[in-house]
Parts: structure tokens; sequence; C-alpha cells
């Protein structure tokens, strides 16, 4: 059963305050999720929002048409009253996007991890910086190591076009 949240604003302000430590960005910081509608699972320890989800920590957002915060709990009386807790994973649903000033990622479903501080998206995966395209079934983020691993779909490989630097070609 669905209940929306009328008050958006306090809603995204009561999730920025449970994540301070989840590093969707290398940059850290606040997290502040906008969205048509939001749902606290207080019992379940879960936020869910959907529709047009737009998730913003640093220079990162992570969009999707669903999105689910699982946090430990622990906070006084939880939801937008109290405080979360620590967050878990964040699980996001639907035509997924996880973008930062130079790296674009599409996938079918993504999911991060707070506890070894990955982001995976799964599914019809492209990703992009700059010119250079890649695809793959897989994309594991590893968001403080600045590092990323992109693994085949069904037919064994994966598909990168790299484009060259004017500059470089010149030389």
């Amino acid at each position: 059963m669905w209940k929306p949240i009328a008050g958006a604003a306090l809603f995204a302000v009561g999730v920025a305050t449970l994540s301070a430590a989840a590093q969707l960005s290398s940059e850290g910081g606040p997290i502040q999720v906008d969205a048509d509608n939001g749902e606290i699972l207080d019992r379940e320890k879960k936020a869910i929002y959907y529709g047009n989800v737009d998730v913003i920590q640093g220079d990162a957002r992570l969009r999707a048409d669903r999105i689910e915060v699982i946090y430990a709990g622990g906070g006084e009386g939880g939801g937008i009253g109290g405080s979360f807790g620590a967050l878990q994973t964040i699980v996001a649903i639907g035509d997924v996007f996880y973008v930062t000033p130079d790296f674009r990622a599409r996938g079918d479903r993504g999911t991060y991890n707070a506890g070894d501080g990955t982001i995976t998206l799964t599914g019809d995966v492209t990703v992009s910086q700059g010119n250079d395209v890649a695809q793959g079934e897989q994309l594991v983020l590893y968001i403080e190591d600045g590092r990323s691993v992109l693994s085949a779909g069904q037919d064994g490989r994966v598909r990168t076009v790299l484009v060259p630097d004017e500059d470089e070609t010149q030389e």
C-alpha cells in the first residue's frame, strides 16, 4: 500500500541526515532525494521513492524510476521526526543513470552498497567518458578508488569505442 508523503522537503531532509557517511560521490556530504512520491517504512527500515527519482550527493547524481533506501535504524523514533541511522543500501530500479562531471553510466538496475563503497549497474549497461563509450552487462564502480570494472554480456564480449583526442592524433 503506497502512502505518498506531502511534505517532500521534510522527507528529503530526513534522508539527508541518515546518509552523511554514505559515499555516492568522492566528495561525500549530505544526500538529497527528490521524487514524485515517497514512503517511509520504519519497521522495515526502508524509504521508498518512486517517479522521477533524483539522488544527489556532491558532484554525483543517481536517477531512476524507483529507489529504495535501506538503513540501519537506531535513531530516535525514525522517520521524519527522528534519525534513520546509517545508510546500508540504495537499490535503483528502472532506467538507472549514475552521472558525475566526467562519467556517465546507464543500466536497468543499480545497487549502492555502503559497506564496500560500490555501485553496481546491471542489465544493458552503457558507460561513457568523454567521447569514449563501452557496453556490457555489469558495471561495478569502486567510488573511493576511482576504479570501474565492466563485465561481458551473454555474447561474452565487452564492446568499447575509443575516440582519440584531436591533440593525440596530430603527434
